[in-house]
C-alpha cells in the first residue's frame, strides 16, 4: 500500500511539474507539451533552443581565443 502511495503521488508532482512549465512558456511553445514526464518536456525544450550553428561554434572559438585574464583576477581563478 505505501508503494501505492509513493505513485500516486509521484504521478501527481510529475502532473504539477508539467503545469508549471507549461503555465511559464509561450504559446508557440505549447507543441513541445507532448509528452507527460515534466523531464522529457524539459529535455525537449532544452534541444530545441540550443544554439548549434557553425557561427555559434565559431563565435565561442573566437571567444576563447581572444579571452584575457583581469589585472584582478588571480592567476588560480583564471586557470
Amino acid at each position: 500500500e505505501l508503494q501505492k502511495l509513493l505513485v500516486k503521488r509521484s504521478v501527481k508532482k510529475m502532473a504539477e511539474a508539467r503545469a508549471e512549465i507549461i503555465l511559464c512558456v509561450e504559446c508557440d511553445q505549447l507543441a513541445h507539451m507532448r509528452d507527460c514526464n515534466p523531464k522529457v518536456i524539459w529535455e525537449t525544450l532544452a534541444q530545441v533552443h540550443r544554439a548549434r550553428g557553425l557561427g555559434t561554434r565559431m563565435a565561442l572559438e573566437w571567444k576563447l581565443l581572444m579571452a584575457t585574464k583581469g589585472m584582478a583576477e588571480a592567476m588560480s581563478a583564471w586557470i
